[in-house]
């Protein structure tokens, strides 16, 4: 008994690890349609919804991703005009403001991974959908237990942070 148990959680760990590399795959898909690659979406995304970016190094480790990384997307995506830099305050730092091209581009995202999100869902119960939340829910709670004292992972995951 104990071996099926088993058998039946890798299969479970396998279908997830799958079911979310198919996830990127679709919604990357989707990205590159537009012509924006996934980080540079991302930072979009982030400026979109907080106004404002923290430092490069911030949202590098934010992103999980180098400050290189952040540094070739932003230049990319001042250079497609979907955002400005301007001299801060103190004239060390550039702000960087999201444009209104910027802002169509997240809109028509939103829309795309809406449409994504329903199909990937398509043929579910509100019943079944609860208790897939339920059990994502309850797989979150195991593995924060699990992490231990990893600080930075553990931050993010506490605040909810993606």
């Amino acid at each position: 008994m104990m071996k099926a148990g088993s058998e039946q959680r890798s299969r479970a760990v396998d279908m997830m690890i799958r079911t979310d590399h198919m996830h990127r795959a679709m919604i990357d898909s989707r990205v590159r349609e537009i012509g924006v690659h996934r980080t540079q979406h991302r930072i979009l995304m982030h400026l979109a919804r907080h106004g404002r970016l923290p430092s490069q190094k911030e949202l590098a480790e934010h992103l999980d991703i180098t400050p290189a990384a952040v540094t070739g997307a932003l230049k990319k995506i001042e250079r497609d005009g979907y955002i400005e830099r301007t001299l801060g305050q103190d004239n060390r730092y550039n702000e960087l403001q999201i444009t209104e091209k910027g802002r169509e581009l997240v809109k028509l995202t939103r829309r795309l991974f809406s449409e994504a999100d329903m199909s990937m869902f398509d043929g579910f119960s509100e019943e079944e959908l609860s208790s897939y939340i339920a059990c994502l829910e309850k797989l979150q709670e195991n593995m924060r237990r699990q992490i231990g004292d990893l600080p930075r992972c553990k931050k993010e995951i506490t605040e909810g942070k993606n």
